[in-house]
């Protein structure tokens, strides 16, 4: 039986951490993932920097950067998310 994760893939051809990351941006979350991960969808265009901002403590001040999905990306997102289970296998190419 498959795992909650690999239930349903809404973003094929990504790695695990690359899902989990674009699911909790497509939530309005931090992806909280790795700056490898980041980087990887960043090159790949499915989300972009929008906004950062300056936080201090006791160290110092240091930068939170803000991700959004790109709008097609975001647009794909929904639908698979929405999908019924056979809807996404036609969308993964399965049936």
């Amino acid at each position: 039986m498959p795992s909650p994760d690999t239930a349903r893939l809404p973003h094929p051809g990504r790695t695990s951490a690359q899902r989990r990351a674009l699911d909790a941006i497509g939530c309005g979350q931090p992806p909280r993932c790795s700056p490898k991960t980041l980087k990887a969808l960043l090159d790949a265009g499915l989300i972009e920097e929008t906004a950062d901002e300056i936080r201090r403590d006791a160290l110092g001040s240091y930068r939170v950067p803000f991700y959004e999905m790109t709008i097609p990306t975001h647009m794909a997102w929904c639908s698979a998310v929405a999908a019924t289970d056979e809807e996404m296998a036609e969308l993964e190419g399965l049936v």
